[in-house]
């Protein structure tokens, strides 16, 4: 990388602020009241909406978090995704030391196994940036030898927007044995934090070994420039030096609007040279780890499938459907394409051992259940735009096995609006894949080729 690699970890002690002062406002105690009974109320809604009073009335009096905790922990580990994001959003943003640690313990994915959840923990200390005490806990994580290379990548995205002499250091400088998915989570954390400062240490991460931190040092320079460059140091570099060191005058564009509005980006991601374009796609990988796929198959499959979630930026989303005589989905949702997803994907791929028969009909009818179609659809129905399909043999098991009526079924499901792509990973197969990429209009990919 274009940074020295010099430890860091004596810079923290650099980074200590003065606490924040407590309002003076006086507490509503029968709204208190009224917001901690609520907490417990049956319906979601009236759980909510105590949740949002709860933290204007704790910003008043931070020790009414305490007497909210055995309701809040109950909350994170019994409720709905959205009361569960509120919670943890809660937790970081009022200064109460119990449940900052609640929360701390929370910004981790061994700990909290939903997407959404995580990212609202991340959003949480962007909105308190002069907060000493969630700088201390956050450091205090990154201290730890135990921490897991997820975990620290999450911890230095919540440092982000958060001020504090030496923060621009920590996140310009990798620490020694850095794992990549701690440089992607140091790219999106420099994205958040923005100014002249965060595009040197970017153009750096654009140098590094790993195409993820690569890719996302490019995502955040394309939303703090308004460029849209490849993913190489040279061409950002020469366009820096261009710009004699200033970012644009006008602020980047935002992220709201058409889905599909902008061009077609410079850089696009491919999965075995399909190219998947648009901005913000959604996709659905089908994995055959029947019997037959054993050793190399297996191998190049996840070999490939490794290097596409590496070049997916964090706006791309994807869900894993690997299959044999059963089906067995990642997360049974579609998941941002955030490092540490990434990271998670890879190892369950990496876990799989191929065995058994090949219920190829079912796994693609689940991909298609996401969108809302098939014999199983899913609600409320999202957005998909394209499923691949990788198998080396043909259907033995699944609902539907003949040829006819495996595409005939794909077919219908697909109408033409959601392409499946197939990749063929053995001759048996070629002809049923090519017949299935022809009646959805997708691509038919050898993958010996």
């Amino acid at each position: 990388m274009g940074l020295a690699r010099t430890p860091w970890l004596p810079l923290l002690c650099l980074l200590a602020l003065a606490a924040p002062p407590v309002a003076a406002d006086t507490l509503d105690e029968p709204g208190a009241r009224a917001a901690l009974a609520g907490l417990a109320a049956p319906k979601a809604a009236a759980r909510l909406a105590a949740l949002e009073e709860l933290e204007r009335l704790a910003h008043v009096e931070p020790r009414l978090v305490e007497r909210a905790l055995p309701r809040l922990k109950t909350i994170l580990r019994l409720r709905s995704v959205a009361e569960r994001a509120r919670a943890v959003a809660l937790l970081a943003r009022v200064p109460c030391p119990a449940g900052r640690a609640l929360w701390l313990a929370r910004l981790d994915p061994h700990e909290e196994s939903h997407e959404v959840v995580l990212a609202a923990a991340v959003a949480a200390p962007g909105d308190r940036p002069a907060d000493a005490d969630l700088l201390r806990r956050l450091l205090g994580v990154l201290k730890d030898p135990r921490a897991t290379p997820e975990r620290r990548a999450l911890v230095l995205e919540a440092l982000g927007p958060l001020d504090g002499a030496g923060v621009d250091l920590l996140l310009a400088r990798p620490r020694k044995h850095e794992h990549w998915v701690e440089a992607s989570a140091r790219a999106l954390a420099l994205g958040r934090r923005g100014g002249t400062s965060a595009v040197r240490p970017l153009l750096a991460l654009l140098e590094h070994a790993q195409l993820a931190p690569r890719i996302h040092a490019r995502e955040s320079l394309v939303r703090l420039t308004r460029q849209d460059l490849p993913p190489k140091a040279k061409p950002w570099r020469d366009w820096w030096k261009a710009q004699a060191g200033r970012l644009p005058v006008a602020p980047a564009p935002s992220e709201a609007g058409p889905r599909y509005g902008s061009p077609e980006p410079v850089h696009v991601p491919h999965y075995y040279g399909v190219p998947i374009p648009r901005r913000g796609s959604r996709v659905v990988f089908c994995l055959d780890a029947s019997q037959s796929m054993y050793g190399g198959g297996i191998e190049s499959a996840r070999r490939e499938m490794r290097r596409a979630l590496m070049d997916f930026p964090s706006t791309h989303a994807f869900e894993v459907i690997v299959f044999n005589e059963k089906l067995l989905p990642w997360r049974e949702r579609l998941v941002r394409a955030h490092p540490v997803q990434k990271l998670l994907a890879i190892r369950y791929l990496e876990s799989i051992e191929p065995t058994s028969y090949t219920n190829l009909y079912d796994a693609v009818e689940m991909a298609f259940g996401h969108a809302g179609r098939g014999s199983r659809p899913r609600a409320p129905a999202a957005k998909i735009d394209a499923v691949f399909l990788l198998s080396d043999g043909a259907p033995n098991r699944g609902r539907h096995r003949a040829a006819k009526r495996v595409i005939a079924g794909i077919a219908a499901m697909s109408k033409r609006e959601i392409p499946v792509h197939t990749i063929g990973a053995g001759e048996e197969v070629f002809a049923l894949l090519m017949a299935i990429a022809k009646a959805t209009g997708g691509e038919f990919i050898d993958a010996f080729e």
